[in-house]
């Protein structure tokens, strides 16, 4: 959020101004979302909880995504989150067996970066995105994902949004 509204004024200006944010269908495993609690929980972090929290974030990846899409209405710019599918990128390389996974897959060529990274590039430049904002799209097929609850929740959304402005404020005064 701060980053966005460091460069809100020139998107608005720009031609065709876009934002991308990178979730992931592993939101599908969150649990349970608590706000504001979620955006301030410092538990330590641990390999049994590593999916959940990774889960959240992404769930609050395509949250902020549909508010932050209202919060641009009436200007050009449009906003969208992706799932770049299974990636090797080294995430989650301080888990066990997780550098020999890596390199198994990359023997394999299964999760070449290069595939998640096509889907940014065709919303931020392929005609048929044009005009979509608010929206989450998949790898491959570019087709618009149905988010798990609370993903699409109106109320949540301007709630996330809402916190998360709070909290910005109470911590850069």
């Amino acid at each position: 959020m701060a980053l966005t509204n460091t460069l809100k004024d020139s998107l608005v200006k720009a031609e065709n101004g876009k934002i991308i944010n990178v979730a992931s269908e592993a939101s599908r495993n969150h649990r349970d979302l608590k706000l504001p609690y979620d955006l301030t929980d410092i538990s330590p972090f641990t390999v049994r909880g590593s999916s959940e929290i990774y889960g959240k974030t992404k769930l609050l990846n395509i949250m902020f995504t549909g508010e932050l899409a209202r919060q641009f209405s009436g200007t050009k710019v449009i906003t969208n989150a992706i799932n770049p599918g299974f990636n090797n990128t080294g995430l989650g390389r301080d888990l066990h067996l997780s550098t020999l996974l890596g390199k198994f897959f990359k023997l394999i060529n299964i999760g070449n970066p290069k595939r998640g990274a096509d889907i940014i590039i065709r919303l931020a430049f392929d005609p048929e995105y044009e005009r979509v904002t608010g929206g989450y799209f998949n790898v491959g097929t570019g087709a618009k994902v149905d988010p798990i609850y609370p993903g699409e929740d109106i109320f949540m959304q301007q709630l996330l949004w809402n916190n998360t402005k709070e909290l910005l404020l109470e911590y850069l005064t």
